[in-house]
Order: C-alpha cells, then structure tokens, then sequence
C-alpha cells in the first residue's frame, strides 16, 4: 500500500490563493480546494479548523501582498505619488485579491480608519512635503478615495486608464488638495 501523501498547511494556502486568484472568493470552498489539491477534503481540516481559517490564511497573503505593491518605489516618481500608482496597479493586476481585501464583506471596516498602512502614507506625507497633522489625514483621506474610485472602476472592469493618464490625475488631484488647504 502507497503512503499516504502529506498535504502540509502551506500547500493548502498555496492552492487556495491560485482558486481565489482565478475564480474569486465566492470560489473557494472546500470541494474546490480538496479538487485543486487532487485529495479528499478531510487533509485540509487536518491543516484548518474550517473554511474561514482557510478564507482567513487567504486574506493575509492578499495583504502581504498588497504590501509590498504599496512599498514600492518607482522610478522617478515620488514615494506618495508611487503609493497612489502602486494601489491602482495592484487592483488591475491583482484584482480578485483587490477585490477580497477592499470590496467584499470580508474587508468589514472602515477602511479609511482602520487600514494598516496609513502610518507608512502619512509618514512619506511628511517626509516629502512636510505636511503633518489634521491636513495630512485630510490629505490621505481625499486621495484614498479618489485612487480607490480608479482602482474599483479598474478591478470591475468598468473603466479603463492608462498608466500615463493615472499619473496624470493623481498629479492634478493631489496639486489641487495642497493648494485648496493653504
């Protein structure tokens, strides 16, 4: 008789993340993930205490993720203007992720008070132009919205804009919020 093969809970995430990369959250379940394991379902709950521990495990690779897309330094692009441009290219490219962290019942916050990097955002805020306080919060909020508006019309397909035109608006938005705050 064969051994029986050993599915370890990294194989479980792995497999997972590559179902809700192509079939979104709504296709990860248990059977779908036991299929895309080539295994039974029992291997996963050996792993997981359920699907949400699983959906959960999801979620911080999405952020993670995210992350590191938000990190990002372009060339010759400023850090803040490089965050706005990153979070949009982060929901084109990775767009279910985008939609799991920022557009589903999972993400059940406010967003605009509990996201985990507005201390980085408000940090190269005051790096680059010395702006801190009440204004770099109202700042951070306008600009969140507006790149969330692009983001979300890119995720859903709703909208199509170069990366040329982005940088075009994220320049013109956030000229006009330093202005209209002095």
């Amino acid at each position: 008789m064969p051994p029986k093969l050993k599915i370890t809970k990294e194989q479980v995430v792995d497999a997972a993340v590559r179902i809700v990369r192509e079939h979104g959250c709504a296709g990860l379940t248990a059977k779908s993930l036991a299929a895309e394991l080539h295994c039974s379902t029992q291997p996963i709950f050996w792993q997981f205490e359920g699907m949400d521990a699983v959906r959960s495990a999801v979620t911080q690779r999405a952020l993670e993720k995210f992350d590191e897309y938000l990190h990002t330094k372009l060339e010759n692009i400023s850090a803040y203007k490089s965050i706005g441009i990153n979070y949009i290219r982060f929901a084109a490219e990775e767009r279910e992720f985008f939609r799991l962290l920022f557009m589903s019942e999972h993400a059940d916050r406010d967003i605009l008070k509990s996201h985990t990097e507005m201390p980085y955002v408000l940090k190269v805020l005051e790096e680059e132009e010395n702006i801190t306080g009440a204004r770099a919060q109202d700042i951070y909020e306008e600009m969140w919205l507006f790149s969330h508006g692009v983001a979300t019309m890119i995720a859903t397909g709703t909208a199509k804009v170069t990366r040329e035109r982005i940088e075009e608006m994220l320049t013109a938005v956030y000229r006009g919020l330093i202005n209209s705050q002095t």
